[in-house]
């Protein structure tokens, strides 16, 4: 082994050297780079030769640049974040809907403070005030039922347009993933690395996974991404979705466009991650309760109009109706009016339950009292009042049950992202004791050329 040889050694164990600092520097960079996964350089003894009947070592190589990756809990963290993109979108639903319909005041108490109107008729059948105060408090009782229609509804338009924003947004990871997916191919078929546009890839694709619940699944360095069997990104080409149509409700639904440039409605196709939440929180959750406060509506408009056509007035007439008749169920809590006949005069409240005994007569009053504790088929053999805390009571334990899966589902990713830094995370201890590893090996292999040269300078001298 010649000096030239030597030279060449300590040349190459610098630059593996100088390979190690570069990387680990990378690491101390990124350390608080979201996603990232420290790297390590893999050197390994250069293949030795064979020279004067014995084997003599030829220094350091670099075999390469590995990324530290736990692909298991890479995976875990995938589906996760697919859990917890549904979970926490249902439990802010929910949340908002048992926000709408509280089990103290709103509907149930201004229905409370009607029954509480009629029992002041009750006391006093011959009164006008009485008759006004039950006027204003049914007023009151239609007034929270259209509102709390009205903030349902807005709530539908609110989870109507998270749906939009969060379309565009999986547009945008696509294109990205796309991307990436040309970057890593074309590097790694050169036979480079490609650790970080992997780390940035494995990142977009945990947040579209939060949005549509969406699989991966790579093959010969291609990443290919699927969601209700429906292609989102294969290779360099990627699908899109839009929420420009609207449905027969008046809101959106997600249109799918493959990159072969087929198109249909996805709506029903995707279930999973956060739009799959919205949507059945839109469609499904919100809407339920909306129909049922519709029943609840309608129904208590025919209960009481029914008794008080029964009654008569403080004129002496056959009372009509307390409320507008309500035709429809669908839309009925936003249109509880009282009648406007009876409106316009206090008389029309019939609190007799014959024409004879008016004005001390309060059969008709207590009947209408009555209706609180009544039976009603219409809802299921339950109270007005039972229907509607059954109501509120099913969206306060759905609630719940949203809020405590969305906890345990962030419990689980949190734990899950600490296993996957306390793998592929930087240690910042750690990296600084290799940086000093690395820099003393580079000042030895430095030396080693100083040496070299200095025997090279001797030789020369030798010969002049």
């Amino acid at each position: 082994m010649g000096i030239l040889s030597t030279l060449s050694l300590a040349a190459q164990a610098l630059k593996a050297h100088q390979l190690a600092i570069q990387t680990t520097g990378h690491n101390l960079a990124n350390a608080a780079t979201p996603g990232f996964s420290r790297q390590r350089v893999d050197l390994v003894s250069e293949v030795p030769s064979f020279s004067g009947g014995v084997l003599i070592g030829q220094g350091v190589d670099v075999a390469g640049v590995t990324s530290i990756i736990d692909h298991f809990a890479e995976a875990e963290l995938l589906s996760l974040n697919s859990d917890v993109g549904y979970s926490d979108a249902q439990s802010r639903a929910l949340n908002s809907v048992q926000e709408a319909i509280p089990i103290s005041g709103g509907v149930n108490g201004a229905l409370s403070e009607l029954f509480s109107a009629l029992s002041d008729l009750s006391n006093n059948p011959a009164g006008t005030t009485e008759r006004i105060g039950v006027i204003a408090k049914a007023r009151a009782l239609g007034e929270n039922l259209s509102q709390t229609r009205q903030i349902l509804t807005s709530l539908q338009s609110n989870l109507d347009s998270d749906i939009q924003s969060a379309v565009q947004r999986v547009n945008n990871l696509t294109e990205q993933i796309a991307g990436l997916n040309q970057k890593i191919f074309v590097t790694e078929t050169g036979r480079e690395t490609a650790n970080d546009f992997r780390d940035q890839r494995q990142t977009l694709l945990q947040e579209l996974t939060n949005l549509t619940g969406a699989t991966a699944r790579e093959d010969s360095k291609q990443l290919t991404v699927t969601i209700g069997g429906l292609l989102l990104v294969g290779g360099a080409r990627f699908a899109t979705l839009d929420s420009d149509a609207v449905n027969p409700n008046g809101l959106h639904s997600v249109t799918y466009r493959g990159p072969d440039g087929s198109s249909f409605d996805a709506s029903a196709l995707i279930t999973s991650g956060k739009i799959g939440s919205v949507l059945a929180a839109r469609d499904g959750q919100v809407q339920d309760v909306i129909d049922r406060l519709d029943l609840f509506a309608q129904t208590l408009v025919t209960q009481f109009n029914t008794q008080h056509a029964l009654g008569f007035t403080l004129t002496g007439v056959a009372g009509g109706n307390l409320f507008t008749p309500i035709a429809a169920t669908a839309g009925a809590s936003a249109n509880v009016e009282v009648d406007a006949a009876l409106a316009a005069d206090p008389r029309l409240v019939a609190a007799a339950a014959s024409a004879t005994a008016v004005p001390g007569d309060n059969r008709n009053a207590l009947a209408l009292i009555g209706l609180r504790s009544t039976n009603v088929a219409a809802l299921g053999g339950v109270t007005l009042e039972d229907n509607f805390l059954t109501l509120v009571g099913d969206v306060g334990a759905r609630a719940q049950a949203a809020q405590s899966r969305a906890d345990f589902q962030k419990t689980l990713l949190t734990n899950t992202q600490a296993r996957r830094e306390s793998t592929s995370g930087v240690n910042i201890d750690e990296e600084m004791v290799k940086l000093i590893q690395f820099q003393r090996a580079f000042e030895s292999s430095s030396l080693m050329v100083r040496t070299a040269d200095e025997m090279y300078q001797t030789l020369i001298e030798m010969v002049r």
